[in-house]
């Protein structure tokens, strides 16, 4: 059996490393771009137990908001918006809402 000639894969990679160290190593970039991270991509969904009929009114709703402002408005964005004016509701008729609602 005659000897094999060549480079083999272990040798090739072990060149490359040898290769990637020899070679100075290029300065990180800066990036004056700040950048917004996604708040809740750490966090668990919190599940909506809805009625049929409250995720169809829950959907109706989402449709005329998106309608009013040209953007796909979803479920998650509405309840940050609600979060966000809660100074602004009146507590006593959200409390009686939340009464008839059930």
């Amino acid at each position: 059996m005659t000897k094999l000639k060549g480079m083999t894969g272990l040798n090739r990679r072990s060149q490359r490393k040898t290769e990637a160290e020899e070679q100075p190593k290029k300065a990180e970039k800066i990036t004056t771009v700040a950048t917004r991270r996604n708040v809740t991509t750490g966090t668990s969904p919190i599940p909506m137990r809805l009625s049929d009929n409250d995720k169809a009114e829950l959907n109706l709703w989402l449709e005329e908001l998106s309608a009013h402002t040209g953007k796909k408005i979803t479920s998650a964005k509405l309840l940050r918006g609600l979060i966000k004016m809660r100074a602004q509701v009146n507590e006593k008729k959200l409390i009686q809402a939340i009464y008839e609602a059930n």
